[in-house]
């Protein structure tokens, strides 16, 4: 995969990140029946992320509404980019870096300063980042699970160059399967192929998604047993060797598992996004119910006691947060979406909520706001997502960029 000599680390979602990779959705996918609803959120969860970085959106071959309707919405605001501006430098820089990664033969667009409408909230000027555009064949919008994860490896340079080191990223893309064969993912299991140059990406031998796991980037990570041993996705592996390969995969010096916890709606056999997350490498936020009445409380409530248990490599527990748990909402049909406040995102100097029009928006951003005082809190309006039973951070992948050190 890389060179035996190097150091493999899998980075905390909160590093310094140099794009987020999103999919559009379209008419021939499962959003067709809310399809202006999708695209409307969609838009709006993109104007607050290209205030703090760049998007990649992927927007499906076939889909020519699609992609007039996207680039109607975000007006192109031309800039100067030979400007001597320091935050106009670095944007160029952004755009140039993602620019490398991509296949010689895919159709990439660049819209400048994408923003339909001023967010003052989020930034103090009006320059933001740009909107990559890219056409790819897609089934789906869940980019956290086929896209690929990024994975930093620190080489010792040649012989001439003692004493430097070169930190590189690697894409590892991992078969995806449409959890557990539950959908069609044939599109969407090629994207990362497709869309990426091949000297910057491994093959790899087993399926994972991206919302199954969560690192802390000092070598720990957190899952559970739910999703990862779910019988359609690795049958010929066990607990054990599904951990000897993610320790060598993403440099881990361990792995936590939790055995409880799950959200009623959510067909990713209780991802680990949805229900507990690093956010700090002490720390982890979690979802906690505290109605006795909730189909979910017991549930949580041995979740919590695991999470309790858990020890870090020092011997100290982890600072537990706990994230309020919505009021039950149902679909048109009576089916209860799986909504949560712990599917949050971050971005490069902020992190972005979900919400759900609920009683408890405020007091989830009031917490996240509490613990991570160096990061703006903002809350991102996500009924339309969980009506396809996923939310904020499910279709969204961040992914970084490469240096070299002395």
């Amino acid at each position: 995969m890389t060179d035996s000599l190097a150091e493999v680390r899998l980075k905390a979602e909160w590093e310094e990140q140099i794009t987020i990779l999103m999919a559009f959705p379209h008419q021939n996918s499962d959003w067709a029946e809310y399809i202006d609803k999708a695209r409307m959120c969609f838009f709006d969860i993109i104007e607050h992320i290209v205030c703090f970085e760049p998007v990649i959106l992927c927007i499906d071959t076939q889909d020519e509404e699609g992609f007039e309707i996207v680039c109607q919405h975000f007006r192109t605001f031309q800039r100067d980019i030979k400007s001597h501006n320091k935050e106009c430098q670095i944007k160029q820089q952004y755009d140039e870096t993602i620019s490398k990664l991509f296949a010689d033969n895919i159709s990439h667009h660049i819209l400048q300063n994408p923003v339909s409408r001023y967010l003052a909230t989020l930034t103090n000027n009006l320059s933001t980042f740009s909107l990559h555009i890219v056409r790819v064949p897609t089934n789906d919008t869940w980019t956290r699970d086929f896209g690929a994860i990024s994975i930093e490896y620190t080489q010792n340079l040649t012989q001439n160059r003692a004493g430097e080191k070169s930190k590189c990223i690697r894409l590892l893309d991992f078969m995806f399967n449409g959890w557990g064969l539950k959908y069609s993912a044939y599109f969407d299991n090629m994207i990362t192929r497709h869309l990426f140059k091949a000297d910057y990406i491994t093959q790899m031998d087993m399926v994972l998604e991206g919302g199954s796991i969560d690192s802390n980037g000092a070598g720990v990570l957190l899952t559970n047993t739910q999703c990862l041993l779910e019988s359609n996705r690795n049958p010929h592996l066990c607990q054990a060797q599904i951990e000897s390969k993610l320790k060598k995969y993403f440099g881990l010096d361990s792995v936590l598992w939790l055995t409880q916890g799950y959200l009623a709606g959510d067909d990713t056999d209780s991802h680990i996004d949805t229900l507990a997350r690093f956010i700090s490498q002490d720390s982890i936020a979690y979802i906690k119910c505290e109605n006795q009445e909730d189909e979910h409380f017991e549930s949580l409530v041995l979740m919590e006691q695991e999470l309790q248990a858990l020890r870090q490599p020092n011997g100290k527990p982890y600072r537990l947060v706990a994230l309020p748990f919505t009021q039950a909402i149902f679909d048109e049909k009576g089916q209860r979406l799986p909504s949560s406040y712990a599917n949050f995102l971050f971005v490069n100097g902020a992190l972005l909520v979900p919400t759900y029009n609920d009683i408890n928006d405020k007091k989830a951003l009031k917490i996240l706001s509490q613990v991570l005082p160096n990061h703006r809190v903002v809350g991102v309006d996500c009924r339309s997502l969980i009506l396809w039973h996923g939310s904020l951070h499910c279709i969204t992948m961040q992914m970084y960029g490469e240096t070299h050190l002395k």
